[in-house]
């Protein structure tokens, strides 16, 4: 079964809420992880990793927060599952040759390449807004 994981979850339900944010406004994450009832430092890790990738921005002081620096129709799913994770792959051996001890006689190799292709794909083509 291919999976996304709790850190890639959580990364979609912070950019959701931010998403929903009015023009010039931000979102403590504290509030959030209250709200949501997610781990506040899980959420400033994951925050931090979107954060370096451009995805989102923040505004220390009083009144600062999160907030998106883009919109959510240019945000790909991909773009976050990479954010968070790093390059996402079906398999080790979808798009490099380090692979398990069968590397040399796998017939399955190619399948999973294919495969592998279509999902980022697909990602790249979904964007933030449509799962909204």
């Amino acid at each position: 079964m291919i999976k996304i994981s709790k850190q890639v979850d959580y990364a979609f339900q912070l950019i959701v809420e931010l998403a929903k944010l009015k023009k010039n406004a931000s979102l403590s994450l504290k509030k959030f992880s209250l709200q949501s009832s997610i781990s506040f430092l899980f959420l400033q890790k994951i925050a931090k990793l979107l954060r370096e990738a451009g995805i989102i921005g923040s505004i220390k002081g009083r009144n600062g927060g999160y907030m998106l620096t883009k919109s959510a129709e240019k945000i790909s799913v991909k773009e976050v599952i990479e954010a968070v994770e790093g390059q996402y792959n079906t398999v080790d051996c979808a798009s490099s040759a380090k692979c398990c001890e069968k590397n040399k006689k796998c017939n399955m190799k190619s399948g999973f390449q294919i495969i592998n292709k279509q999902i980022n794909e697909y990602f790249e083509h979904l964007k933030v807004i449509d799962i909204l």
